[in-house]
């Protein structure tokens, strides 16, 4: 013998039931969204700056390979940059007085090269590294960080290093 249950649902119990989970939903609390932006425009008459974007302020990764006579090496970094200045050539330097290199926080030191439009960067003088020439008409150039090959291996560990360089606008010479 097969048994059939029914059920009923009055009216007034599918609106009360209707009401409570409307009720449920509305009472939620709101969501709030902060985005934060920045922007930075240089002038069309002066200006160095990244030619692919959003890497500046992203840790770069100089990867490690094996070298039979160094025992190992870190790859170079390499990005290209585009820049101008109308009214003359363009001088860099690097900002840290104690130059540039990786750290593994424990006195284990790798020092970099840093060259920018293949002139070598150093934290002494500023220097010439874009003419006025091709800078009044753009042009854009590459930027290289290498450790620098000192014979010995570089010891094992974790290291972070910060380049600061700093790129000046230089005033045509009066003849």
């Amino acid at each position: 013998m097969q048994r059939t249950f029914m059920a009923t649902i009055s009216p007034l119990a599918l609106a009360l039931s209707a009401m409570l989970g409307a009720t449920q939903v509305s009472a939620a609390d709101p969501v709030e969204i902060q985005v934060q932006l920045v922007a930075s425009v240089p002038t069309t008459a002066f200006y160095v700056v990244p030619a692919e974007t959003g890497w500046i302020g992203v840790p770069q990764r100089m990867e490690w390979t094996p070298d039979p006579v160094l025992g190992g090496k870190l790859s170079t970094l390499r990005k290209a940059f585009d820049v101008k200045n109308s009214s003359g050539a363009i001088a860099a330097r690097l900002t840290d007085s104690t130059g540039a290199y990786l750290s593994d926080g424990a006195n284990r030191m790798v020092p970099l090269d840093v060259y920018f439009n293949n002139k070598e960067l150093n934290q002494v003088t500023s220097q010439e590294v874009v003419s006025a020439t091709e800078a009044a008409a753009g042009k854009r150039v590459d930027l290289s960080i290498a450790a620098v090959e000192t014979g010995s291996p570089i010891p094992p560990g974790e290291y972070t290093g910060i380049v600061n360089m700093t790129f000046d606008a230089v005033p045509p010479v009066a003849l």
